[in-house]
């Protein structure tokens, strides 16, 4: 039983039933035998996988739940098309996946390697509703996605920026785990013509309370 799994799914409200657990539990252990090849996340044990990247995308699950609805009542519609943009190891993706179902879930990501593992845990832990794309985020059709996450994609500059809102529906949102505020603040300003407006949401991700984290908000 991973106790920091549990422990920390009880910090962030989030109720998740034996088969998520299970899930979770089966894509960690996915990540650490892969990672003895390729190095494909930092991580040496299944407590700091646990809670330096499944926490870390879990924390911003009762902030999406939030865009989700938002959505489905805005646009009337039940099922939502949600992208992890640079996925590499499949977080924040394959966390939120688990926790969110009945939703769809697109993994992109332009290295081959990394979408091998990718598929491969995905049929492991069977989520019927996660897709991998092994494709460069410039060939997406426009408009393909309602939500947009992603943790390990570039920072918001002008090129990444437009081509992140160019993939996003109208009315979409578009969902950036950051760390520090003011890196934040600096990063916005330089692309104020493209975003005039945004939200920074403050993330607790347990057992790294010392960490600052934000997720930033921006809604097409």
């Amino acid at each position: 039983m991973n106790e920091k799994l549990n422990e920390g799914l009880k910090k962030l409200g989030l109720e998740f039933s034996q088969n998520q657990i299970s899930r979770i539990e089966t894509y960690i252990s996915c990540v650490l035998e892969f990672n003895k090849t390729y190095n494909l996340m930092k991580a040496d044990s299944t407590d700091e996988l646990t809670v330096n990247h499944i926490l870390d995308s879990l924390a911003a699950a009762p902030s999406i739940a939030s865009f989700i609805q938002k959505i489905q009542e805005k646009k009337n519609i039940a099922t939502l098309q949600i992208a992890d943009i640079g996925s590499g190891g499949g977080c924040p993706g394959i966390p939120l996946a688990v926790a969110f179902p009945e939703q769809n879930f697109t993994l992109i990501e332009r290295m081959e390697k990394r979408c091998v593992f990718l598929e491969s845990a995905v049929c492991k832990m069977n989520l019927s509703n996660v897709n991998v794309n092994c494709i460069q985020a410039d060939l997406i059709k426009p408009e393909s996605f309602d939500i947009e996450v992603f943790r390990a994609f570039h920072p918001f500059d002008s090129k990444n920026t437009k081509l992140l809102l160019r993939m996003l529906k109208k009315g979409g949102i578009l969902a950036a785990y950051k760390a520090r505020a003011e890196k934040i603040s600096a990063e916005m300003e330089s692309i104020k013509f493209l975003v005039p407006s945004y939200k920074k949401i403050k993330l607790e991700v347990p057992f790294l309370e010392d960490h600052e984290r934000n997720l930033v908000v921006v809604e097409k």
